[in-house]
């Protein structure tokens, strides 16, 4: 008896060990492969001002991207989603005359959100209050986009275009190889979470 429930732990052990490895795979793919060529925004082409910038903060260039596109005019408002200093991200650029302009008419600051999830809600909340947004500029991290992705799709009301544009559009790998390994892995298990949980 004890023989038999071993070797069918074993089986469905080895299943679904097998079923993670596929499935990291798959998302090693979408990640390097289908997402850049498919959803990303790589060159923005349109100037409008019925678009919003959004940055989601905790990673390098993210807010200098979401910045940049703004001063080009892609957008017409940027909102940082996360921040708990302001005063800081203001203090950083006061020195760049054109960026340091934008702080006065065209940036906001979401200070409550701690994770993407709440990310997604406090962006619910200010697209409201700005209804002339209808598309928006999602900026953030490459392994963090595709969950962005999948949550805001979720848990936005607004009926806004979501187009992703990575921080970092080239990413080099040899510099700190494991260091990215272990955000791909970790996020690659946030993605499992958001697909079985996030409703």
């Amino acid at each position: 008896m004890r023989v038999d429930f071993l070797k069918s732990f074993k089986k469905i052990f080895s299943f679904f060990l097998f079923s993670l490895l596929a499935g990291f795979l798959w998302w090693t793919l979408l990640l390097f492969n289908t997402f850049p060529k498919k959803l990303y925004l790589n060159n923005p082409s349109q100037k409008s001002d019925s678009v919003g910038i959004i940055v989601l903060t905790g990673g390098k260039n993210r807010i200098e991207k979401g910045l940049d596109l703004l001063s080009k005019g892609y957008g017409n408002k940027l909102l940082i989603s996360g921040v708990f200093m302001p005063t800081e991200i203001e203090a950083k650029f006061s020195l760049e005359k054109e960026k340091n302009e934008l702080f006065k008419c065209c940036v906001f600051f979401d200070e409550k959100s701690k994770n993407t999830l709440e990310n997604s809600q406090e962006v619910d909340k200010w697209l409201s209050e700005n209804e002339e947004i209808k598309s928006i500029i999602l900026v953030s991290s490459y392994y963090h986009l595709p969950r962005s992705i999948m949550i805001f799709e979720k848990k936005i009301n607004s009926n806004v275009k979501i187009y992703p544009k990575p921080a970092i559009q080239n990413i080099n790998f040899r510099n700190q190889f494991f260091f990215h390994i272990r955000l791909i892995i970790s996020e690659y298990l946030k993605v499992i979470y958001t697909i079985v949980l996030i409703r």
